[in-house]
Parts: structure tokens; sequence; C-alpha cells
């Protein structure tokens, strides 16, 4: 429609009501005052109807479809509150002609406003974070005992993770992280091999996953971490494949999946396994988990350190059949108990095979990872048979090795330490633990050297 005819019936409008004529200060360049409508676009402009073209001009030959004047309406309904008594009635006028129009203008704006908001939350939702460690450690992985006369097994070792974290739809996140640690000062204890210097890793890829999010149910598929139980058998440790949450009401999830073991590349080879887990809130202060994991067929194997039947057979099955039954419980504000038993019924193993095991924790103190100056004091203790966890993998939660490798001679004995928070986010981390073989008179030695753990640890 043309411009003139919609001025017209502005005006017809606009006279029905005023009863002077307006004069104000001329706002369009081509717009001259001799012109027939130059009172109404010239008042109409002042109260906002009418803005022109950003340019000074007016362009009142220029053809101009229902929406322009529709925004021009909008425009003018967003400050009815302040124009002049004669320019109201106007105002009803055209935005009940052009109601069609501002309805459809208003959906559009929404739908803009949602796609805004949307685009905000995943950039607000991208996040970084990280973490280092330097840690020294001695008889790490209990290859050395007291039969040794050439000293303890030591190394000290680095690490740095670099992750991120974002949200790039409704109900999907990301996370990807990346790992490179270093072995370096390393003993093995018995005099015949000393390395100043390990670099056993480059970079990689330890995490990268995506995840479908919903209220009560949680699908991750890729690279992602995983903790079974109270952490035993797998604790917070990474796999490769597909695994499911599922919350079933407010104290109790039930989780399960499957994927490969050695998604960091600690073997040469595929070691795939079920796992599930079940946790249920007891009240307000203690959790009950059982947790499971199944390795899938037995073609791997594992270096024995003695012939049990004088066979001359010194492998077995890398074989795990997990069941993990333990809890968590605050018993105050300050002490908190957990403990978990665990056995290993996976078939062909060794007749005399020692398939179970538990362990526990004491914990004393008040923690908090982003608070300096805080502390806990804990004492464990582990009687774990050779086959009940994976002491050559080491994807469990404890400080040690949980013996001296898998089918070997388990590990029984206490631990001591201290974790204190020198600043938020950065932590000192000392234990030490006294340990022997599961079955001394089997493994035919009494003790192991002694353990040592020392850790500072920051994250951001």
């Amino acid at each position: 429609m043309k411009k003139k005819a919609l001025i017209a019936a502005v005006l017809a409008a606009t006279t029905l009501t005023a009863s002077t004529a307006f004069a104000a200060q001329n706002p369009f360049q081509d717009l001259p005052e001799g012109h027939w409508a130059y009172d109404a676009v010239t008042m109409l402009a002042q109260d906002g109807v009418i803005d022109g073209y950003g340019d000074g001009n007016f362009k009142g030959d220029k053809l101009m479809n229902r929406y322009e004047m529709a925004e021009i309406v909008s425009k003018a309904v967003a400050k009815y509150d302040g124009l002049r008594p004669q320019d109201k009635g106007a105002v009803k006028k055209l935005e009940q002609e052009f109601g069609a129009e501002l309805k459809d203008m208003d959906v559009r704006l929404k739908g803009v406003e949602e796609d805004v908001k949307e685009l905000k939350k995943v950039q607000s939702s991208f996040k970084w974070f990280g973490d280092a460690r330097i840690r020294y450690q001695t008889n790490f992985d209990n290859k050395v005992t007291n039969n040794g006369t050439n000293g303890n097994a030591s190394r000290i070792q680095e690490r740095v993770r670099l992750g991120f974290y974002g949200e790039p739809a409704k109900d999907f996140s990301v996370t990807g992280r990346v790992k490179m640690d270093n072995t370096s000062a390393k003993n093995d204890g018995w005099g015949g091999y000393h390395s100043d210097k390990d670099q056993h890793s480059a970079a990689y890829m330890d995490l990268l996953s995506l995840s479908w999010n919903r209220p009560t149910t949680k699908v991750t598929v890729g690279r992602q971490e995983v903790t079974l139980g109270q952490g035993i058998i797998w604790n917070n440790n990474p796999i490769d494949g597909i695994y499911v949450d599922q919350k079933l009401g407010d104290k109790c999830k039930i989780s399960a999946g499957w994927g490969n073991l050695t998604a960091e590349n600690w073997k040469d080879y595929t070691m795939n396994a079920f796992l599930a887990n079940l946790s249920v809130g007891i009240g307000d202060k203690t959790t009950a988990t059982l947790g499971y994991l199944s390795t899938n067929g037995s073609n791997n194997t594992v270096s024995l350190n003695h012939d049990d039947y004088g066979t001359g057979v010194y492998t077995a099955p890398f074989a795990l059949k997990q069941f993990a039954y333990g809890f968590n419980t605050q018993i105050t504000p300050r002490v908190n108990l957990l403990a978990e038993g665990v056995h290993n019924g996976a078939s062909g193993l060794p007749d005399n095979a020692e398939r179970n095991g538990w362990w526990s924790r004491l914990t004393y103190g008040n923690q908090k990872w982003n608070k300096g100056k805080t502390f806990n004091i804990y004492f464990d203790y582990v009687s774990l048979g050779g086959w009940a966890c994976d002491s050559t993998g080491w994807g469990h939660i404890m400080n040690v090795a949980g013996g001296n490798g898998l089918g070997n001679d388990g590990e029984k004995g206490w631990g001591l330490g201290v974790s204190y928070m020198l600043a938020a986010n950065t932590n000192l981390d000392v234990n030490y633990y006294k340990l022997k073989p599961y079955d001394s008179n089997r493994a035919g030695f009494t003790d192991y050297k002694d353990t040592y753990n020392v850790a500072l640890s920051f994250s951001f």
C-alpha cells in the first residue's frame, strides 16, 4: 500500500480528536512544510509513531507493505501510555487494523528470543577444568618382598590433565579430557635396574563422551569415567563403551554398561567387560552398594609367581567376575566409615585361587576440597586374596596395588594417612602401609617392603 493512503487514514483519525493544528520541527528532510500530510506526520513522528528510515528521509512515495506499517504501529503501542490524548484514538484504530501482523511479529520475536536464550545457555555451559599431581612412591606395586636385599622400589610420577565440559543442545552434554603423565627416578628395588627418566606416555585423550541427560535417566557413550560400589573393583576410571544411569526414586540408582577396561592403553589388547551397580540410600547418612564387573572371555592371560601343581604352567586367564557389596556411613559429623567385600567368581581359575577379600576405611576430619586448612585422617585395613581384585590393571580406589599382580599373593595389612588442604583446591596427601601376603605359607615370604606415598595435587 502507499504511504500516502496510510497517512490519509491516520490523518482522518487524528483530526477527529485534534482541536488545533500541530506545529513542530520537521523531522524529515524530504517532507516540505507545505505537504498535505505535514501536520499529521510531524505529530505522529514526535510521538514515536513514525520513525522514517534512519537517514533523515521520509520517502513518502515508497511502497510500504503491511508488516512495515505494523512495525511502526508496534512502536507507537509500546509508548501508548505516554502519547498525547489526540493520538491515542489513532493508535488504537491502527492497532486493530494491523492486529494480525502484530501478533505474527510477536510470535517471531519470541522465537528469536528463545534461540538467543539457547545460544547463551550453550555458551555459559562451556567450562574448562583440570588438575595436576606430583607424587613419590615406594614399593608401589608390591613387587619387593622382605626377602630382597637391595632396598625398596621407588619412583616419582608427574601428571597433568586438562578437560572441558559443555552442553551443545538441550538434554545433551559433552565431556573431554587430555592426559599426560611421566615417571622419573624409577628403581625396581632389586639393584639391577635404575632409570633416571622413563617417559612412558605422550599426551592422549583419556575422556571423550556424549551424554543424554533426562531428570531420571542418563545415557553416556564414549570414553567415560565409571565407579562401581565403594571403589574396590572399579573407581572413577575410564572405559570405552556405553553406560546408563537410572534413578529409582530419591535414594536409589541402578547403572549398567559395556566397555573396554583398557581405555587408557595399560594393556596392548582389548578387555571388554559388563559393568553394573546398585546404590541405595538408607536414611540420611548411609549408602549401601552392590557392584558387578565381568570380563568377556579368558583369552588374555596373567603371569603367576609359582606353579601350584608342578605342571610347569605359570600363567592363568585374566578373568574377572567380581561381586562387591559395601556401605558408606557418616557416623558423626567428623567420623565416616566405609567397608566393602569382594568375590571373584570367574571360571577357569586355579583350583586353590584366593577369590575373596575386603577392605575398609575409617576417616576422621572435615576436609573440604574448596576450603584451605581442612583435613582428614584415615585408617585403612585390607585383606585381599590374589584373585579378589585386579592388582595388575589397578582400577580400584586404594592407595596400594592390592597385591603383586592378579592371581599372585594378594595382600593383608593396614595403612595410615593424612590428607590436608594447603589452600583451596590444593591438597597434600601422605600415607604409609604395612602389608604382607594374603597367605604367607603359600607365598613363601612373610612381608612386603613398606609402602610410602606422598602426593601434591592441584585442581581448577
